[in-house]
């Protein structure tokens, strides 16, 4: 599990130092390019499991947890894997658009052509205070998801926003999480990008960590997630009531500050 350092701590000084003179450092702008594959139908084999008494209790957890796992590969392989499979589940309409596109990447963000590495990961417990946030440096062990409408700037191109659409892809980017965390053991910790309202350009994240998720990932996914099929937006209010209890308390602002090393920091702000 990856530790999370304190100001103060081998790693702290130089960032926090950093998070208090925000004016001198350089900020980043995150830019979505438009960027969508059609996802093609995928197809879930549901393989006959035999037991043994000499099977150990992890390999059967993981094989009862879902009828889907990754068919593996490096965790690059893996995470797409598992993007595009619950991708292919949500959609936008009764004509099977996709809800949003579902994109899995090592945590950095696009400044023109470049690829900038984000290399530290700063969450504030109250808004807009440095005092007592958690640090994750290094960030080796976490990986980000980008859900992409058709819209400018990822937006949901059709319908109109609302509360029940917002919980409908809350739940799709917790799906992700609960796969990766299950399924991957390199990572602890998932950003996920939020598609933002149309017309507008900033957008929210979802953080999760698999520290937070243990109940959720020692009973089968088919527990948490109740519902066999997500729903269309339209009816969305039949979503499960845990969504919102897994997801609200972790949905942040953010913004994007560089660091003398050439990469970034991501600061994270509560919005509840």
């Amino acid at each position: 599990m990856q530790a999370a350092a304190k100001p103060g701590g081998d790693t702290a000084p130089s960032f926090h130092s950093l998070l208090t003179d925000v004016g001198s450092g350089k900020k980043y702008r995150m830019r979505f390019a438009f960027l969508y594959a059609v996802l093609g139908a995928v197809a879930v084999g549901v393989a006959a499991a035999f037991v043994t008494l000499f099977v150990q209790p992890n390999t059967g957890q993981s094989t009862s947890w879902s009828t889907w796992k990754p068919k593996g590969g490096n965790v690059a392989a893996k995470t797409r894997q598992i993007a595009d499979h619950v991708a292919s589940t949500y959609r936008l309409n009764a004509a099977g658009d996709p809800l949003v596109a579902v994109l899995s990447s090592a945590p950095q963000i696009t400044s023109g052509t470049d690829k900038i590495p984000i290399e530290a990961i700063a969450i504030r417990k109250r808004p807009q205070s440095n005092d007592d946030m958690e640090i994750i440096q290094p960030v080796d062990k976490t990986r980000m998801y980008t859900l992409c409408g058709l819209g400018a700037n990822c937006s949901i191109m059709e319908g109109d926003p609302s509360a029940e659409r917002g919980r409908l892809v809350r739940r799709e980017a917790l799906e992700v999480a609960l796969y990766t965390f299950k399924f991957v053991p390199e990572v602890d910790s998932v950003i996920a990008f939020m598609p933002p309202p149309p017309g507008e350009a900033t957008t929210s994240i979802l953080f999760l960590k698999e520290s937070d998720l243990k109940e959720q990932l020692g009973q089968p996914l088919s527990k948490t997630l109740t519902l066999a099929q997500p729903p269309l937006p339209s009816e969305a209010g039949a979503l499960e009531r845990s969504i919102d209890t897994l997801t609200l308390k972790n949905v942040f602002s953010y913004e994007l500050q560089g660091l003398p090393t050439g990469g970034a920091a991501m600061i994270l702000d509560p919005t509840s």
